[in-house]
């Protein structure tokens, strides 16, 4: 092993075919290459079980890795919130006098105030105009956004080309036109194919305090580009230059703190008037029976209620626990929330707390919804235990059917993934028996897990019997391919179909019958395959009949008669007259093969049998026996016979008319509780070739011991004399 271990495999000098010659002339014999190749085959197996380690630890790392950075990630964009926020209140607090504006027209005139209040308002509908102006022509080139334009205060900020790219790998994507409002960010594609006046296609408005714009180094192929963080998404655009770059991070900037500077006055009013609205109740109050010329405006108007700190933190709470993977947590403060009972006043920053809060609810059912989609890389170790948590929060979340088509995909990919474990090795049966039992163990499962996620819920009981139906219909065309060719005996076949029957059988102490279903989509290869069975066996008869001599029949041996006797299913009384000495039965070779095969082929027909095939069944049994009838009868008619050969012939007749034929019929019926009436009319079509003491009745008395049967005419050696007999019981 030394010797091994210093070759240096994985060096670049190393050469394979030097060293196998190298090898070869060193070692004496075969024995001493075996022990080389033994060394070298260990060292391959202990190198792939360190390279097994080494990939499992590395992967545990990774796992831990990912979830570290999906965690500085979330704080991370919370801080980069944090700090935009604190930057856009540091300049409002720098741009505020905090001694107030003074009134410049209250020394003037009348006048020179009208004038000057005047201007202001022309110059506000100038600026109005101008606004609606462009924001109905920058949207004209978007298709699909004409709801945009109503807002009253809504303006264009910045508009221009980018190009979206992949934020793993930066590959391209998509060409992308972007709008920047004073209250959103609107991301329209390129139209490939257009056709009118529109350039792009609306896909998403972005809030504006819900997207932080972070600056990207240029790196490979991505350059002059800016991630875009819209939680839960994480979206990479490329610029034209460097200079477009700068001058989006920098309206980016500018926009929040406008929008940061208009919402700070509007807090600090609604504080003060939530500070002051006691005091000016309580005045109103008590001097409303003193003063009746004061105006009532003042006291019918209703206050607004100041709203509770964790309302006002809700949305950003509700990040934090998306992104943490709080999924329990997030679920309970969207119901704190929609218990909560808002006021009914149409204040801005009550509307603007119901929308973030839908958004987040959103997200929340987006992620759960991910947690149950299959993908190429994502493990299935941890099975359906590991989407009880999804699956509960999106029935809790009203999600039930989306929920419920996510959850039997899943259910798809893990049967599946179990199937292709089995492998095609040894008999057919054994490997129809592991297949079946591991498809229909793992449904049981599936199907409790499921009831136990979905309780009563017809709708998605229903989906549960559609996708087991599905199931089967693929596990059934595997199986046809598999096993129903044209070599397999009709008895592989047989036994594969009853183990799969059994099987699909446990599936109904849960209240789902899949049985006729298995039937229907088993009828046609059964239909193909009985057919090719009865050809077959009428192939087989006409083989033996060119060779049947019509002689007694020498079994070898007192077991291999008991065993033909016992194979039969006839009493020993019914077949005391066919048999003579200790392994002679008075039967002809293509006779008794005939029965064997026969009782086998009735055997497999009733184990296959249904209400659909019993027509082919029935064609099947009848074809075969009808085959060796006619061999019979063909004989029986043939002029180059004498009447010893006849009269063996009529006992060959009977046995098949009045033993073999009644004990097929009777099984049949007790089988399958109907009786085969085909067989019925082969009875009385044939009944003629019988023996008038061979009517089926009550055997004839045995023959005494000193007789002997009058010996046939011999074409080859002489066979030795039968021996005596008594009764068969003794035999068998």
């Amino acid at each position: 092993m030394a010797d091994i271990a210093d070759l240096k495999i994985g060096s670049s000098d190393f050469n394979p075919d030097k060293y196998v010659r190298e090898l070869s002339q060193r070692c004496v014999g075969g024995q001493e290459l075996q022990q080389q190749y033994q060394k070298i085959q260990s060292l391959g197996e202990d190198t792939s079980a360190q390279l097994k380690r080494n990939v499992y630890q590395n992967y545990t790392q990774f796992i831990e890795t990912a979830k570290e950075i999906s965690h500085l990630e979330s704080e991370m964009y919370q801080l980069s919130h944090l700090l935009t926020e604190q930057r856009s209140l540091l300049a409002a607090l720098a741009s505020t006098s905090l001694l107030g504006g003074t009134n410049a027209g209250a020394a003037t005139g009348g006048e020179s105030s009208t004038d000057v209040t005047a201007e202001p308002e022309k110059q506000f509908q100038i600026e109005d105009e101008e606004r609606r102006r462009k924001l109905t022509a920058a949207l004209e080139k978007v298709e699909g956004c004409v709801d945009l334009i109503e807002s009253p205060a809504r303006s264009v900020i910045h508009e221009g080309d980018l190009l979206e790219l992949d934020p793993t790998e930066g590959t391209a994507m998509q060409r992308m036109h972007a709008f920047l409002f004073n209250d959103g960010l609107l991301l329209a594609p390129w139209i490939p194919n257009r056709r009118g006046p529109a350039r792009y296609k609306f896909q998403t408005l972005i809030e504006l305090g819900s997207f932080a714009a972070v600056n990207v180094r240029d790196m490979g192929s991505v350059k002059t580009a800016f991630k875009l963080l819209a939680f839960p998404d994480t979206r990479l655009f490329q610029c034209t230059s460097n200079q477009s770059k700068k001058e989006w991070l920098e309206k980016f900037e500018a926009a929040k703190k406008a929008a940061l500077a208009q919402e700070q006055p509007k807090r600090q009013e609604s504080v003060a008037t939530s500070e002051t609205s006691p005091v000016r109740s309580s005045s109103v109050d008590s001097s409303s029976g003193m003063n009746p010329f004061e105006d009532n405006c003042a006291v019918s108007s209703p206050d607004i209620a100041e709203l509770p700190e964790w309302l006002l933190e809700l949305p950003e709470d509700l990040d934090v626990c998306i992104a943490q993977r709080h999924f329990e947590d997030a679920y309970a403060l969207l119901q704190k929330a929609n218990q909560f009972t808002f006021p009914t006043s149409k204040d801005p920053q009550l509307l603007d707390i119901r929308r973030k809060v839908d958004g987040r609810g959103r997200a929340l059912i987006e992620v759960l919804m991910k947690e149950l989609e299959v993908s190429p890389d994502k493990s299935l170790q941890g099975g359906l235990r590991a989407a009880r948590r999804a699956v509960r929060l999106l029935n809790q979340l009203g999600r039930s059917s989306q929920a419920c088509d996510l959850f039997l995909k899943l259910c798809s990919s893990i049967l599946k993934a179990q199937l292709r474990r089995v492998k095609r090795e040894g008999a057919t049966v054994v490997y129809v028996k592991h297949l079946g039992g591991i498809f229909f163990s793992n449904m049981m499962d599936m199907a409790s897990e499921f009831l136990r996620a979905f309780p009563n819920s017809p709708s998605c009981a229903s989906a549960l019997v559609v996708w087991a139906g599905s199931e089967l219909t693929h596990l059934t065309s595997h199986l046809v391919k598999q096993v129903f060719m044209p070599q397999s005996p009709i008895s592989t076949l047989s036994e594969c179909v009853v183990t799969i029957r059994t099987q699909c059988d446990q599936l109904t102490s849960l209240g789902i019958d899949l049985r006729y279903q298995l039937d229907g989509l088993l009828r046609s290869p059964l239909q193909r395959a009985l057919s090719d069975a009865r050809d077959k066996a009428v192939e087989a008869v006409k083989l033996r009949a060119v060779e049947d001599k019509w002689r007694p029949t020498n079994l070898g041996n007192k077991d291999a008669l008991t065993k033909f006797v016992m194979e039969t299913g006839l009493s020993p009384n019914h077949m005391q007259k066919y048999v003579q000495g200790e392994s002679w039965i008075v039967l002809s070779a293509s006779t008794v093969a005939f029965t064997r095969q026969y009782l086998s082929l009735l055997e497999d027909c009733l184990r296959l049998c249904t209400t659909e095939l019993a027509h082919t069944v029935d064609q099947v049994l009848t074809d075969v026996f009808g085959a060796q009838l006619s061999h019979v009868e063909v004989n029986l008619q043939s002029d180059k016979l004498g009447n010893p050969e006849k009269s063996f012939i009529q006992k060959n007749a009977a046995f098949l008319l009045s033993e073999l034929l009644p004990l097929v019929t009777k099984t049949y019926q007790e089988r399958l509780n109907n009786p085969c009436q085909t067989l019925e009319v082969l009875k009385t079509k044939f009944s003629w070739m019988k023996p008038a003491d061979g009517d089926g009745g009550e055997p004839s008395p045995a023959p005494a011991p000193a007789k002997r049967p009058t010996p046939l005419p011999r074409t080859t050696a002489p066979r030795p004399a039968p021996t005596k007999y008594s009764t068969v019981t003794e035999y068998i």
